[in-house]
């Protein structure tokens, strides 16, 4: 079972009963040995721990199912007296503050349990999803020494600061919702008329709790869920199971994959998931490379098995809608760029070039993976390169890290996405003098379109991003400025390269000059102003010439097929909008 974490199980039983003694290592849990009975795994626990050979040990009873799925129960932790007290993690940010009881289930507020909580998740191998919906796990951590008070009290601090509110009346919210989530698990463990995942798998289960309330059948679809994960006290155990539920029957959709999407987000957002997940990587560089490779669908298979775990997560993330373990992994990535570690740091000479990879692994055509955060975090990496610091630091390093990126159009989509941070915020208008230093001006036509690249490909993607920056969330008058910007660009290139007059050879058959007129003026295809303007002005050139309905259909000798010209000629006109 453990043999997919790269651990050697020399002696495992297979089938049956079994009993494995798992040893505390930092922030995980590593296989030591496993026993056919109880009593030999306790002596070896025992022996172990008075040898000081570990810090804690663990004893986790492993049997097989009629239906072939391995049970596995926790029957005993011990850890050594001086390393068993736990404390919170230190955190320096916090979710919104939740103004409401479903709040404190949502994405954020899980994924700052684990964070805070990252001692005591990783040791008992416990996610959020499982705390907050199996009232013996939830009682188990209130009772843990002084946990759930500091954190409650960190969280609450922090939050007050932001959002200029009383500490001790925030905090006093925190345990009101903590006792209402406490009894709401209590009461749902003592419910006997729950289903269970069983054979016929977790969208029937959750099908047959359709006569709830919205909101309660998502949270009992989850304690349902909870009821096996806790019985699994390893991440790839559980990884697998999710996986399975997800795929099965050709792939669940709709509530049942969002309640699944959440509980494995959790699972790949604990600390040494992803690390064992990858295996070993040349620097966190290429591991940041890898994991924003994972979250799109598009892992390098390189010279990993078909089998291979992380293969598959990929795949998940590929075919299936799992927004919410797409963001668990980027949230890893931007806090690892947040942090100090170095991306290469085997040479430190080569950091710059690993800085490069990552920012370009980024940059797609549909925006900053990650969006602003994603681009903030990479912001504050390359102010490390830096010797100045507050708001010139922030200012140099967005203009370098912009300019670091290859294709103009990446770089407008870098800065958009920017300005959805705190750090854009702060510097809305050092961006917006950047757009239009990018957006204007001499030299500006050939940072957005690509020499040899079809004629066709390069105007739609300009028009692309003319549409991106129209749609975009750029404050006024930034977005106006941009649009217009990039409504130049396409009108110079589609002067420059005198697109209107291939498309309208006069040698040509009028109909077909028309035809392929209209097509650059249908929805969808030209949808900047100015750029649109100049290619409806020649077809209404056309439309005003005397004789133009004759001189279309000219060369169609068959009354009936002219008429059908006709109209199919004047249907395109109205679906561009002519009148």
């Amino acid at each position: 079972m453990l043999r997919g974490c790269g651990i050697e199980d020399d002696g495992m039983l297979r089938g049956g009963l079994q009993f494995e003694v798992q040893v505390y290592k930092t922030d995980h849990w590593v296989l030591s040995a496993v026993f056919p009975s109880e009593d030999e795994a306790r002596r070896h626990g025992s022996s172990l721990l008075s040898g000081a050979r570990a810090e804690g040990i663990r004893i986790v009873k492993d049997w097989t199912r009629l239906d072939g799925r391995h049970v596995e129960t926790e029957i005993h932790t011990e850890f050594r007296t001086v390393t068993r007290a736990m404390t919170i993690a230190p955190v320096d940010e916090a979710p919104q503050v939740c103004t409401a009881l479903p709040d404190y289930y949502a994405a954020d507020s899980r994924m700052m349990m684990t964070r805070i909580l990252r001692n005591y998740t990783e040791r008992l191998v416990v996610t959020p999803t499982e705390i907050l919906h199996n009232h013996g796990e939830l009682k188990r951590l209130l009772d843990k020494d002084n946990l759930v008070p500091m954190a409650v009290g960190r969280i609450a601090a922090l939050q007050a600061e932001r959002a200029g509110m009383d500490g001790r009346t925030r905090r006093d919210e925190i345990y009101d919702a903590v006792n209402r989530m406490t009894e709401r698990a209590r009461l749902a463990g003592q419910r006997k008329d729950l289903p269970e995942i069983g054979a016929a798998g977790f969208a029937e289960a959750v099908e047959r709790l359709s006569g709830e309330d919205p909101e309660e059948r998502a949270f009992l679809g989850k304690v349902v869920l909870s009821r096996d994960l806790v019985q699994m006290r390893n991440w790839f155990a559980k990884l697998d199971f999710l996986g399975e539920l997800v795929q099965q029957d050709g792939g669940v959709e709709g509530e049942p994959l969002a309640l699944l999407d959440g509980a494995m987000a959790d699972v790949l957002v604990a600390p040494s998931v992803a690390q064992e997940l990858l295996g070993q990587q040349a620097g966190l560089g290429e591991a940041l490379c890898n994991l924003i490779d994972l979250s799109r669908g598009r892992l390098d298979p390189g010279d990993r098995g078909e089998d291979d775990r992380a293969l598959r997560v990929s795949e998940l993330l590929a075919f299936h809608d799992l927004e919410e373990t797409r963001g668990a992994v980027l949230d890893l990535v931007r806090r690892q760029l947040k942090g100090t570690a170095p991306l290469q740091r085997r040479d430190p000479s080569a950091e710059r070039d690993a800085f490069d990879i990552v920012l370009a692994r980024t940059a797609t055509p549909k925006g900053v993976v990650g969006g602003g955060s994603m681009a903030e975090a990479l912001v504050q990496r390359y102010m490390r390169f830096l010797e100045a610091g507050g708001a010139t630091g922030r200012r140099q390093a967005i203009a370098e890290v912009t300019d670091r990126i290859e294709d103009g159009k990446d770089r407008v989509r870098f800065l958009i996405a920017l300005t959805q941070s705190e750090i854009g915020r702060q510097h809305r208008q050092d961006i917006a003098a950047q757009l239009g230093e990018l957006t204007t001006g001499p030299g500006a036509l050939a940072r957005f379109v690509k020499a040899g690249q079809p004629i066709k490909d390069n105007l739609e993607a300009l028009t692309a991003l003319y549409a991106e920056v129209s749609a975009s969330p750029l404050p006024e008058p930034m977005r106006g400025d941009v649009s217009d910007a990039i409504d130049g660009l396409l009108v110079g290139y589609i002067v420059g390269t005198k697109v209107v007059e291939r498309l309208d050879n006069p040698t040509d058959l009028l109909r077909h000059r028309a035809n392929r007129l209209m097509q650059l003026c249908a929805p969808g295809t030209l949808q900047s102003r100015k750029a649109l303007a100049i290619v409806r002005q020649r077809v209404v050139n056309h439309l005003r010439q005397p004789n133009f309905e004759h001189a279309y259909v000219a060369d169609i000798a068959d009354p009936m097929l002219q008429q059908k010209a006709l109209r199919d000629f004047y249907k395109l006109l109205g679906q561009a909008g002519f009148r």
